[in-house]
């Protein structure tokens, strides 16, 4: 039964936490200064996360290979913990990693659900993590943690500035909000409502998704009776194709439609080709961002993968960029944690992104978020994403964060 389940991934998370706690309790003596750093990296790289996953592994092995695995003077060494995408399996994958694999600093996870997990596992055994992808808003607020650092995004980061963009260019007054019902789905929908209406929009009607539903026409073709100008969609992956196979249906593409990157980014682009163009998106990185990491950045990645990288490679580099420069700045000296994970939030570095900073008040990435509309090549198959806007500086909010 379900519920069953849920009180067993419960259970097994409370007893994963309970002896990270005892460990945490033991000092360890120092490692030897010619041992290796010994980072986790834990991502859900079988189901349904392992494409965004498995770009963030890449970026994140570029990364460390530019330096040749040094970093602080010191060999770099890496494990990997396959979480299958699933909360209940994560924090048992971070005890491994911790326990048996003795990482120091661990990087991941991939989703928002797993994301809440280890921030409970690392606050409690003191574990500095670099978070790479997840974005559920909490991390930043009332889940913030000194051990937990995040290079990726707030989900506020992406859909407030969005929801601001939309209203004050003109491309629409009115926005229907339609989302999974997950914890990025919703806030997203909190942060685009928030900021549309803040602006002066109207928001005419709102729904959140199960996230197990595969067909999305209960929800579309109710839409083809309200009068609004814009649908505002946060959806990733195959719920993504779902949604705009749907609005395609009940004849939905008239409207403006908008939402985080990746409601067009993890679409499988080669097959649905020109169908999404039209589409707006906001984004924390774009591969045609002209400045020169990342130009050097792609151009790396391309060689190597043969094709450009996509914003979760961005993201999985740009942790190993952090970690590369905390560690350079500590002389490779990882002993206490604590004072790793200070470093990790107050260390500057240049990523595919260009030069980034953390937020000391949320352990949060302060960047430029790029809203763009995806187009048709000219004279040719497929998409393209046409850049509309830069929104400068934008840093999530920091309410409800009490760093401890």
């Amino acid at each position: 039964m379900p519920g069953g389940t849920t009180r067993r991934a419960a259970l097994i998370a409370a007893a994963s936490l309970a002896a990270l706690g005892a460990a945490h309790a033991q000092p360890s003596p120092p490692p030897p200064a010619d041992s290796p750093v010994r980072i986790g990296l834990l991502l859900g790289l079988t189901g349904a996360l392992a494409q965004a996953s498995e770009d963030i592994a890449y970026g994140f092995a570029l990364a460390l290979d530019e330096v040749d695995r040094k970093a602080g003077g010191r060999a770099l060494h890496v494990a990997v913990a396959d979480t299958f995408g699933r909360s209940s399996r994560t924090a048992a994958q971070f005890l491994r990693l911790v326990q048996e694999e003795k990482v120091d600093i661990v990087v991941g996870p991939t989703s928002s659900p797993e994301a809440l997990v280890v921030r409970d596992a690392a606050h409690e055994a003191g574990i500095p993590v670099i978070v790479p992808n997840a974005g559920v808003s909490a991390l930043a607020g009332e889940k913030c943690s000194p051990f937990v650092v995040r290079v990726s995004y707030a989900n506020d980061q992406i859909a407030g500035p969005l929801g601001t963009w939309m209203m004050r260019s003109g491309r629409a007054k009115s926005a229907y909000l339609l989302a999974a019902d997950n914890p990025s789905g919703r806030d997203h929908v909190a942060a685009f409502r928030r900021s549309f209406i803040a602006a002066g929009g109207e928001v005419t009607g709102e729904e959140l998704v199960p996230p197990t539903t595969r067909d999305l026409s209960p929800y579309l073709g109710k839409l083809k009776l309200v009068r609004t100008e814009a649908i505002f969609a946060s959806f990733f992956g195959d719920a993504a194709q779902l949604f705009l196979d749907g609005a395609e249906q009940f004849g939905l593409r008239t409207l403006k439609i908008c939402g985080p990157g990746w409601l067009v980014s993890t679409l499988d682009l080669a097959k649905v080709g020109s169908r999404a163009a039209g589409i707006i998106g906001a984004t924390a990185y774009l591969a045609d961002l002209d400045i020169a990491s990342n130009r050097a950045f792609v151009d790396a990645f391309t060689q190597r993968h043969t094709r450009p990288p996509t914003e979760f490679a961005a993201q999985g580099y740009d942790a190993g960029r952090l970690l590369i420069a905390t560690l350079d700045a500590l002389e490779g000296n990882v002993a206490n944690r604590r004072a790793v994970a200070a470093l990790l939030a107050r260390t500057p570095f240049i990523g595919a992104r260009g030069r980034l900073a953390i937020d000391p008040r949320t352990n949060n990435v302060i960047q430029d978020i790029h809203v763009f509309e995806t187009r048709k090549r000219p004279g040719g198959e497929g998409i393209e994403f046409a850049p509309l806007a830069r929104i400068p500086d934008v840093s999530a909010s920091a309410d409800q964060c009490q760093m401890g």
